[in-house]
C-alpha cells in the first residue's frame, strides 16, 4: 500500500506516474473524491474542537465571576459540539476504512529509472550472457525428450490431479532435487538465511505482500478460508510482520525452496506443453529487507546472484528491465532474467527480481527503529526467484541433450549425481 499522506499531498505527480503503467485505475479517481470528504470532515472536527476548547475556557471564567446562567448556556453549547464531533468522527472512521480499501487497489509507483512503455514489447534489454547452442542434429523439446526417457509422466499426473500437473520420475526427479539443493547452496553461500516455511497461508499474509485482494482468482483457496502459497515471497516477507526491528538487524536476506501453487486463471492455451506453466511448481525464492537508501544496490546484488546460478550451469540468458506497462502490482522496479530455450527459439523468463520499496512493509506493519532519531521507519522489501526450478529443469534438458537422446549433467550438478556424466 502507498503512503496515504504522500499520495494525498502529491496526488497529481503520483497518479501521473502510476498511469504510466498503461492501465486504467479508477481507484485513483475514487481516492480523490473520498479524500476531499476526508479533508472536509477533518477540518470540521478541528474547527469544532477549537470552538469547544475556547468555550471550556470561557466556562472557567464565568464560574469565577459567578455567572451561573451564562455557565449553563455555554455548557449546553459545549455538549452540543461534543455530539457533533462524535457524529463527524464516526463518519470519518468509515471514510478512513474506505480510503484504506481503495489503497489496496492502487499499485506501486514505478521508480524514476523504469522506462515508460505500454507492454512487454517495450521492455529494455540490459545485457546478455553466453551464446545459444547450435545443434547439429534435430533437437527435441523438453517434454518429448523427457517422456521418451521416462523422466516425466503427464498422463498419470492428470489421472491423479488433473491437467497442468506433472510427475517427475527416476532421474527426472533426481534432477529436480539436485536443482533445488544447488540453488539453495548458491544462495546460502551468498549470505542468505535458509528457511523452510509452510505453504498454507492466512489471507492477511497475502494481503501484506499484495497478492490479495488484487489477484485472488489466481490463488487456490481452501475451504477453511486459507490459501495455498503462490510464491514463498509471501512467507519470507511476512517473517517479521507486525514487528519493530533494531536497525542493526538490517539487511535481512532470506531464501527458501517450496512448492508453489497457481490457478493460472486467464492462461488457457498458453504453454500447454511441457513444464513451463503448471498449477504446482517449485521455486527457490530470495527476499531482502533493507534500509531505504540501500535497496537499489540490493536489487543489483539480488539480480547478480540469480544470474550466477545460470552462469554456473552454463546456460545462456539475458536480463531485461521491465517497462512501466509490464511491471507487477507491488513492484517499483523489476529485472527479468530470461534463459535460452531451444524449443521456443528464444528466451523465457526464469526469474523476476523486484524492489517493492516500502509498499509491502506498510501493509505488514514491518518497521525498524532508527539508531539516531529513535523513529520507526518502514524498510524496503525485495524479492526474486533464484530460480524457478521447473523452468530451470526444462532449460537443462533442452540445452544439454545429445544426439543419442541422453542429457549431459552440468559440471556444477555432478556432485548431486555421484559424479555421473549424463542421464
Amino acid at each position: 500500500m502507498l503512503d496515504i499522506n504522500h499520495l494525498r499531498n502529491n496526488f497529481d505527480v503520483v497518479s501521473e506516474r502510476i498511469k504510466s503503467r498503461n492501465k486504467d485505475y479508477p481507484a485513483l479517481k475514487q481516492f480523490k473524491v473520498i479524500d476531499q470528504n476526508w479533508r472536509r470532515l477533518t477540518s470540521n472536527i478541528q474547527n469544532l474542537n477549537t470552538e469547544r476548547n475556547a468555550l471550556t475556557q470561557q466556562i472557567s471564567s464565568l464560574i469565577k465571576d459567578k455567572k451561573t446562567n451564562e455557565v449553563n448556556e455555554v455548557r449546553s453549547k459545549v455538549q452540543y459540539i461534543k455530539q457533533e464531533i462524535a457524529k463527524l468522527e464516526s463518519e470519518l472512521t468509515l471514510v478512513n476504512a474506505e480510503l484504506n480499501t481503495i489503497l489496496y487497489s492502487i499499485p506501486n509507483v514505478p521508480h524514476k529509472s523504469v522506462p515508460i512503455g505500454k507492454d512487454e514489447t517495450q521492455n529494455k534489454e540490459i545485457r546478455k550472457w553466453g551464446k545459444p547452442r547450435k545443434f547439429d542434429f534435430e533437437f527435441l523439446p523438453h517434454w518429448l525428450l523427457a517422456e521418451k526417457r521416462k523422466l516425466i509422466d503427464f498422463e498419470r499426473a492428470a489421472k491423479i490431479s488433473g491437467s497442468r500437473f506433472v510427475i517427475y520420475r527416476e532421474d527426472g526427479a533426481k534432477l529436480m532435487r539436485a536443482l533445488q539443493w544447488f540453488t539453495l547452496d548458491v544462495n546460502v553461500k551468498a549470505g542468505f538465511c535458509e528457511l523452510l516455511p509452510p505453504v498454507i497461508l492466512n489471507a492477511s499474509a497475502l494481503v501484506g505482500t499484495g497478492q490479495l485482494p488484487k489477484f485472488e482468482e489466481d490463488i487456490f483457496k481452501l475451504d477453511n478460508g486459507q490459501y495455498l502459497s503462490p510464491t514463498a515471497e509471501v512467507q519470507l516477507t511476512n517473517f517479521y510482520a507486525n514487528e519493530i526491528l533494531e536497525e542493526s538487524k538490517l539487511p535481512l536476506w532470506f531464501t527458501a525452496n517450496t512448492a508453489c501453487f497457481r490457478s493460472e486463471a486467464g492462461s488457457a492455451g498458453k504453454d500447454t506443453k511441457g513444464v513451463i506453466r503448471q498449477h504446482q511448481f517449485y521455486k527457490t525464492e530470495m527476499v531482502m529487507i533493507t534500509k531505504p537508501e540501500e535497496s537499489y544496490d540490493s536489487l543489483e546484488k539480488m539480480t547478480t546472484n540469480a544470474e550466477s546460478i545460470l552462469q554456473k550451469l552454463n546456460l545462456p540468458y539475458r536480463v531485461i528491465v521491465l517497462c512501466t506497462g509490464d511491471q507487477g502490482f507491488a513492484a517499483s522496479k523489476t529485472y527479468d532474467i530470461e534463459v535460452w530455450m531451444p524449443s521456443h527459439g528464444g528466451y523465457r523468463e526464469i526469474s523476476s527480481c523486484s524492489n517493492c520499496e516500502d509498499f509491502q512493509s506498510r501493509n505488514l506493519m514491518l518497521r525498524y527503529r532508527d539508531n539516531n532519531s529513535g523513529k520507526t521507519i518502514y524498510p524496503h522489501t525485495l524479492n526474486g526467484s533464484g530460480l524457478a526450478i521447473d523452468r530451470l529443469w526444462a532449460a537443462i534438458v533442452e540445452n544439454y541433450q545429445q544426439t543419442d537422446g541422453s542429457i549431459m549433467i552440468p559440471d556444477a550438478l555432478k556432485k548431486y549425481f555421484d559424479g555421473a556424466e549424463k542421464i
